[in-house]
């Protein structure tokens, strides 16, 4: 936790949580409850699901059963490819926050199983816009090229969101499974190290890497007991002789270091050490803080008197504003 973070009112702060929650049909109802119990305690505004089980229909019984026990509806989801079992998967988000807009992102990979990241612009209670993104990105050690390419257009979409929304105060914040190492090409990229597959650079902050714990880092680690499954689905005989690793990731654009959207704390969730001693998914989850202070916005002339010093200068909160306005 950033040593800021107690100094910060909880009201301006955002909850982000974000779970590759496995679309495996094994105990499928008992690990979707285990996720809904965590989320009663971690209550987030914004929740960034992937890997959600999708029917042939398009409908999703994982995300209704999550929306109706968080009452966090679901304001953006996609099915995106077939699972083994003949279901689908895909992304998700859920907020309680005012949607603004919400849709998908075509990742320009259509040979990949995945090929879009699900998008929604909500408003935050501070006056914030927030362009939130949830992306599953290719999996396979010798899909990087595949997913640096994803990434470019996600953050090509992200730039074009945020001069949409440049006048309302947007923060755009990147969660999900991204299926690749910290140092990667694809997350050299995003923290401004390296080029995207156009050859152009971006500017992303990374949560861990300002406010993680060290000794939370890995989120597939070979001692759960989902990992091993899905290990051994793809023929991996001895699971837990595979390395943990840290594939999952939540990032907000540019260099938000003390600026408002920048993260402030973080924990590991839904892991094996919960009262149940039995994890949600084969994926640990990510909970981060970003710090969401209230946008000021200069006092409206009418309610500024001639013989007042600061006018033009005064700055009020913008729900201050909005309520003093009805007097006018």
């Amino acid at each position: 936790m950033s040593p800021v973070a107690s100094r910060i009112p909880a009201e301006h702060l955002l909850r982000v949580t974000t779970l590759n929650i496995n679309h495996a049909p094994d105990e499928v109802e008992r690990r979707t409850g285990l996720a809904c119990d965590e989320l009663g305690s971690l209550l987030p505004a914004v929740l960034c699901l992937q890997e959600v089980r999708f029917e042939t229909d398009g409908g999703s019984v994982q995300l209704d059963t999550i929306a109706a026990e968080t009452g966090l509806p679901v304001v953006s989801a996609r099915a995106q490819h077939a699972t083994r079992d003949g279901a689908l998967s895909g992304n998700a988000i859920l907020s309680y926050l005012p949607v603004l807009e919400s849709g998908s992102i075509a990742l320009a990979t259509p040979e990949a199983r995945v090929t879009r990241a699900d998008y929604a612009v909500l408003q935050a209670a501070t006056g914030q816009t927030l362009i939130v993104v949830s992306a599953h990105l290719a999996w396979g050690g010798d899909q990087e090229a595949a997913r640096l390419t994803q990434m470019t257009s996600i953050d090509g979409r992200v730039r074009m969101l945020m001069a949409r929304y440049k006048d309302q105060n947007p923060v755009a914040i990147l969660a999900g499974d991204l299926n690749t190492a910290p140092g990667s090409d694809t997350n050299r990229y995003l923290n401004g190290h390296g080029a995207g597959s156009n050859g152009g650079y971006t500017f992303w902050t990374e949560a861990f890497a300002t406010v993680g714990n060290p000794e939370e880092a890995a989120t597939v680690a070979a001692g759960n007991r989902w990992a091993q499954s899905t290990a051994r689905g793809v023929g991996i005989e001895f699971p837990e002789m595979l390395p943990d690793r840290r594939i999952d990731y939540v990032w907000t654009y540019g260099w938000a270091y003390g600026k408002p959207g920048c993260p402030v704390a973080m924990q590991r969730s839904f892991t094996d050490t919960t009262r149940y001693g039995y994890p949600a998914s084969d994926h640990y989850g990510l909970t981060v803080d970003f710090w969401t202070p209230p946008v000021l916005a200069p006092v409206p002339a009418l309610l500024v008197s001639a013989d007042d010093m600061l006018a033009g200068q005064i700055m009020l909160d913008l729900e201050d504003a909005a309520n003093d306005s009805a007097f006018v």
